[in-house]
């Protein structure tokens, strides 16, 4: 994960040599990224959350960069790594045009697309191809973006008492409500109400002490 962030802070970089104004700031910030990440020693957690800022980073340094007119999401890595994977899904069950509408719409919002995968999985082992690229491009929005872990964390215990797709839908719900610092809480205080409680009830108490 540590390469990820350093070639991550490398796109930074190139997306720089697009962008207009003055990028000199922000060129001395994505070559000390570069440097900090070889030797860091950050939790996952806090390298998950930094690579997600370096994404968002070059969306915004490759949006409108373009002197053609194009979309302001034609330059994005993430846009494009997103549509792929969407329009797959979409096209096991729709037109070509309707899977490309489709897969646009889903991605051009800024999805996390790690989560999409994830989330994708699960929702499919009950849903069509069409209803759970839905659903998770709908979990995995901008402000899920870098809550992976969480969500990762409330689907196995919400699954243990309910179906994958319940289990997913509720492993979002929390995600929504919490930071994405929020893990620490949720290993703390999952097992005390669990030991009470039902998985999925302990899971609920878990998320909303840890939301307050």
């Amino acid at each position: 994960m540590i390469k990820n962030l350093v070639i991550t802070s490398l796109f930074v970089g190139q997306a720089l040599l697009a962008a207009e104004g003055d990028v000199s700031t922000v060129i001395k910030l994505a070559n000390t990224v570069k440097s900090v990440a070889q030797t860091s020693e950050a939790s996952q957690e806090n390298i998950d959350e930094a690579e997600v800022k370096l994404r968002e980073a070059i969306e915004l340094l490759t949006s409108g960069s373009s002197s053609g007119g194009g979309s302001s999401h034609s330059g994005s890595i993430d846009f494009v790594a997103c549509y792929d994977f969407s329009y797959q899904k979409y096209y096991s069950g729709l037109s070509s045009t309707a899977a490309a509408d489709k897969a646009s719409a889903a991605c051009k919002g800024g999805v996390d697309l790690e989560i999409t995968k994830f989330l994708f999985e699960k929702y499919y082992s009950g849903l069509s191809a069409v209803n759970a690229m839905d659903k998770s491009a709908a979990g995995s929005g901008k402000n899920l973006r870098g809550k992976l872990t969480l969500i990762k964390f409330m689907y196995e215990k919400y699954y243990s008492g309910m179906s994958s797709v319940n289990a997913a839908d509720k492993a979002v719900e929390g995600a929504e409500k919490l930071k994405k610092n929020s893990l620490g809480c949720l290993e703390k205080l999952y097992p005390n109400y669990y030991s009470s409680q039902s998985s999925v009830n302990a899971m609920n108490s878990a998320v909303a002490g840890c939301a307050k």
